[in-house]
């Protein structure tokens, strides 16, 4: 009699094949659910402005529809080749970011690089800070991986990797754009953490950089301005015009809403509706509901970020699952956490949501990515998988790494 036992169709390769299909399919849904809000939102400032009230909503389709279209196709690249890339993509950001500076143009900071094309098609403009935020990722846990058996120490681990960040966070820096250095502060902190670098030495690097932040916000003064109606409090009528009504958005919104397109604030009262506070016109729109449903969807993405990231096949998989879903979540965190008036307004937008080709593009990029390193997972808690990377809970002090990998279990 054969007594051995069928083969399940749960297999661990399986649970990795379906943790990807559920990140391309929030992601999905979140861009979807951004193109509604940023129609909405729009389209009495667009009618006013262009005389066309689907001005924004044109360009968000066709930039939603390329950028899952790329999210879809970069999942199925080997994470090999990122591995190989990720230095050169980092020069390749770190030259747009010294660009930006020179040639760049935007509002209030020069943070857009425009390169024009033939006179039938469209110039092309894009924010460099958002590509260097997702190669930085590539490029941190490559190097990590390689340097793994330095991490813990200070002049031959860490020193060298916070030289790389804090030369990208001062070309950021001297846009201005204060709430993208912190952004990118916060994720490469935590892969320098999961990667095994000693938490003493992360505080002593804020407390070296903290100087610098405040140095910078002294001398400019929309960031002072920003800073100081936060703490101090501001007439709702001046500096903290933009944060009242977007209060007074979530506010009215009650439980389930005004009505999706029945928004008051679009009226132009709510500067910068389509973009940084689109998250307020859910609220004013769908309530409470409609808010606790976006949150919701992050939290899952985060979730099974975790999961991806806790069944990875290599360390360098690990890491970029890592610093993909915080690159995501913190600037879901930040962004929420400015429109409830949590925090000072950092200008980030809301991922997939917002108004945007280049936060939209990256994201989504990185979210291709982040399924590919589940896709190429052998399922969680292999015994030995990778080039002596060995995922196994009593071995996982081995090295920094490992460490890292420890600490996410925990």
């Amino acid at each position: 009699m054969n007594t051995t036992s069928p083969a399940v169709s749960s297999s661990p390769s399986a649970a990795s094949q379906g943790d990807a299909r559920q990140v391309l399919l929030i992601a999905s849904i979140l861009v979807g659910f951004g193109v509604v809000m940023v129609y909405s939102s729009s389209s009495v400032y667009a009618d006013g402005r262009f005389g066309d009230s689907g001005f924004f909503l044109g360009r968000q389709i066709a930039r939603a529809v390329c950028g899952v279209v790329v999210m879809f196709a970069l999942s199925r690249v080997p994470l090999e080749f990122w591995q190989r890339v990720a230095l050169p993509l980092l020069i390749v950001g770190v030259t747009f970011l010294v660009l930006v500076l020179a040639i760049g143009h935007g509002r209030s900071a020069s943070r857009w690089l425009t390169f024009p094309m033939p006179s039938f098609l469209p110039s092309i403009s894009f924010q460099p800070s958002e590509f260097v935020r997702l190669v930085l990722v590539l490029y941190l846990a490559d190097v990590l991986v390689r340097k793994e058996r330095d991490i813990g120490h200070w002049w031959n681990g860490v020193v060298p990797r916070i030289i790389i960040i804090a030369g990208v966070q001062l070309l950021i820096l001297l846009q201005p754009d204060l709430g993208t250095c912190l952004a990118v502060s916060i994720i490469a902190g935590a892969m320098l953490w999961v990667g095994g670098a000693r938490t003493a030495h992360l505080l002593a690097t804020v407390g070296l950089a903290a100087p610098i932040v405040a140095v910078s916000v002294y001398n400019n003064g929309y960031q002072m301005k920003r800073v100081m109606s936060f703490f101090v409090g501001a007439d709702s009528q001046q500096a903290g015009y933009q944060m009242s009504q977007s209060l007074t958005a979530l506010g009215s919104g009650g439980f389930f809403g005004v009505g999706l397109g029945s928004s008051v604030q679009k009226h132009f009262f709510l500067p910068e509706a389509h973009t940084d506070f689109v998250f307020a016109f859910v609220g004013e729109e769908l309530g409470l509901a409609g808010c606790l449903s976006i949150i919701g969807l992050f939290v899952a993405l985060a979730i099974y970020g975790y999961r991806i990231a806790r069944g990875a096949a290599t360390p360098f998989g690990f890491l970029v699952a890592v610093g993909v879903t915080f690159m995501i979540s913190v600037y879901a965190v930040l962004n929420v956490g400015v429109v409830t008036g949590m925090m000072p307004t950092t200008g980030l937008p809301l991922p997939f949501i917002s108004y945007g080709g280049s936060s939209l593009l990256w994201n989504l990029c990185g979210v291709g990515i982040l399924a590919a390193v589940a896709r190429q997972s052998t399922g969680s808690l292999p015994p030995r998988v990778g080039a002596g990377f060995v995922a196994d809970r009593t071995l996982a002090h081995a090295t920094p790494i490992r460490a890292g990998w420890r600490r996410l279990q925990s």
